[in-house]
């Protein structure tokens, strides 16, 4: 048995990473036109307009608009549905809080589903659970870049009355039986932020197919201004979410290279899940064939029957190897429910509005346990980066150096 690097024996990946330059000569361009124009307000200049309407092109639906980050975008996504405080919203309990902000903004309530514990999205069946009376909304979550089971979600949406949101801030280019995610909702929110596949520092896409929701999300955009010639009279309240002419103009560059990108992260990524099935006692994340996953992060769960050590020590072991990864962090160390915002019902100063209120008919509470698969994926598992700069060697390392270190600890030596 070969020792670990983390006891001084050999590292199995001294080759650094392959690596590139995200943003190029296309965003460069892009960028000196919109300066030399002299106007960076996105209703005067052209490039926020020419972004939507390649993302128009890419997706195949009719409107878009262009937002300041990606939590913009989920939170313009629920305004533009104009739901009534008290609402609630169903999503998933393993996301990240910018999912999540919006929904509180608008004092309407979450209520968590939990996931399937092989895909780690949401779970169609403890989505219907939850609906009742009070429910407005399902917010569903493409984690990781793997998308949902949007076939089911859709049917218990339309079952419901209920409008589908999707988050796909982790999920550009991603496809589900063909057809690209954030085309099959009501209305659907994308993050272009730093940490992304395609970035603007930050900056967020909204996009529908339905002509009332669309001018609501232009007017939740702009503090409900209409831009049209129609005097300035706000009947609603909304928040500043513009995108610079800056932004846009990256924007259309990164735009042009989104499926380049995904065919590359889709061939590496699942180069990786084969190697790793082989391995015993690891698990990645479950890909249905009919999925194409985008490869955001992977999920990979350890088998505590097999290999008997806890995930943050594996993964120790996996960093001395020359592999990074983070132990428990699919979305910060624990389901959001867990967080203190939830667990103190303290969204607001000195309120627990809107978990708690007389006015909303709200006295929510959110226990341990409410999802017991989410919480069980964050004891077993640890996520692995990839991009498109990484080699197929990159790869093959990451699977050696897994299986030496699963190899090691499967024998339950510490």
């Amino acid at each position: 048995m070969e020792k670990l690097a983390i006891f001084g024996g050999r590292k199995t990946k001294t080759k650094p990473f392959g690596s590139g330059k995200r943003i190029g000569e296309d965003e460069i361009k892009e960028i000196l036109e919109a300066l030399d124009s002299d106007i960076l307000f996105y209703v005067f200049g052209t490039k926020v307009k020419q972004m939507e309407k390649l993302m128009i092109s890419l997706y195949g639906i009719k409107y878009c608009s262009g937002c300041s980050s990606g939590t913009a975008a989920v939170h313009i996504a629920l305004g533009s549905l104009q739901l009534a405080p008290g609402t609630e919203v169903i999503t998933s309990s393993v996301t990240d809080m910018g999912s999540l902000t919006g929904i509180l903004y608008q004092l309407l309530i979450p209520r968590f589903a939990d996931i399937d514990p092989e895909t780690y999205n949401m779970d169609p069946g403890s989505v219907e659970s939850l609906i009742n009376g009070k429910t407005g909304a399902i917010l569903v979550v493409h984690h990781a870049g793997l998308p949902a089971e949007l076939d089911s979600l859709m049917k218990i949406a339309a079952k419901h009355n209920l409008p589908l949101i999707e988050d796909c801030a982790q999920a550009h280019y991603t496809k589900y039986k063909g057809k690209l995610c954030g085309t099959f909702g009501d209305v659907s929110a994308f993050s272009l932020n730093h940490f992304k596949l395609i970035t603007t520092g930050s900056g967020g896409i909204v996009m529908t197919g339905r002509k009332d929701l669309e001018e609501n999300i232009r007017l939740f955009i702009d503090k409900c201004y209409f831009r049209d010639g129609r005097e300035r009279n706000p009947y609603f309240l909304a928040p500043n979410y513009q995108m610079s002419e800056l932004q846009g103009a990256v924007a259309i560059g990164q735009l042009k290279k989104i499926e380049s990108i995904v065919e590359r992260r889709n061939k590496l990524g699942m180069r990786l899940v084969k190697g790793l099935a082989e391995i015993k006692g690891i698990i990645p994340q479950k890909i249905p064939e009919y999925s194409t996953h985008s490869f955001f992060l992977l999920v990979v769960r350890i088998d505590p029957d097999v290999i008997r050590v806890p995930v943050k020590e594996f993964c120790r072991a996996l960093e001395a190897e020359g592999i990074p990864s983070k132990p428990n962090m699919i979305t910060g160390g624990m389901p959001v429910y867990l967080y203190d915002i939830f667990q103190n019902r303290s969204a607001f100063p000195k309120s627990m509005i809107p978990f708690v209120s007389e006015d909303l008919g709200s006295n929510l509470e959110y226990q341990r346990g409410l999802c017991p698969n989410a919480e069980n994926a964050f004891e077993h598992t640890f996520n692995l980066n990839i991009t498109e700069f990484y080699t197929e060697e990159d790869i093959d390392d990451m699977i050696r150096a897994i299986t030496k270190v699963s190899g090691y600890y499967e024998r339950g030596k510490r």
